[in-house]
């Protein structure tokens, strides 16, 4: 078994609590406004934002980010525009996942290229019963308004969260 370093085991709680406060804001301001519910997109926004910082590298990056790195396809950077879905396909929700209930999100980090395209898909966070290839799936089939650095369109890495509710996927 990998022995964990401890600065790792403090990135992964602090993760966690990020998700837990995040999760937790988000259900405090829906709370507060019984007649309005916040944007699926704008709840996703929030949570990866704050992930964004906590999970953030320190020193050196580990071997999937250099790998990453080299094929052009970096986080998004200070100042940069994010992409902005135009085209989505909802992901399938699997007979056998509908009749065991199971509900829940996948998080996926994808690979956009300066024309909006998804290139990559890796699985960050999945699902049983056949959700996380309809997830993978569904957003391959994705098209973006590309990120922006000064007007000009460029490749990032960016994650993306499919949310699978009974009776909503999404």
């Amino acid at each position: 078994m990998a022995e964990v370093s401890p600065a790792s085991l403090n990135k992964i709680v602090g993760a966690i609590l990020a998700l837990a406060v995040a999760f937790t804001l988000g259900f405090v301001v829906r709370s507060q406004l019984p007649m309005e519910r916040e944007s699926h997109d704008t709840v996703e926004a929030a949570v990866l934002e704050v992930l964004r910082h906590v999970t953030a590298p320190t020193g050196a990056p580990a071997p999937a980010d250099v790998a990453r790195l080299r094929t052009g396809f970096q986080p998004l950077p200070t100042g940069a525009t994010r992409p902005v879905k135009v085209h989505d396909v909802k992901p399938e929700y699997t007979d056998r996942a509908r009749e065991a209930r199971l509900q829940g999100v996948v998080i996926l980090e994808t690979a956009i290229d300066q024309e909006g395209n998804v290139v990559d898909v890796s699985v960050l966070k999945g699902l049983h019963m056949g959700l996380t290839e309809a997830a993978v799936d569904a957003v391959k089939q994705w098209k973006f308004e590309p990120a922006k650095i000064g007007g000009e369109p460029i490749p990032v890495s960016y994650n993306i969260t499919v949310n699978f509710r009974l009776g909503k996927i999404g």
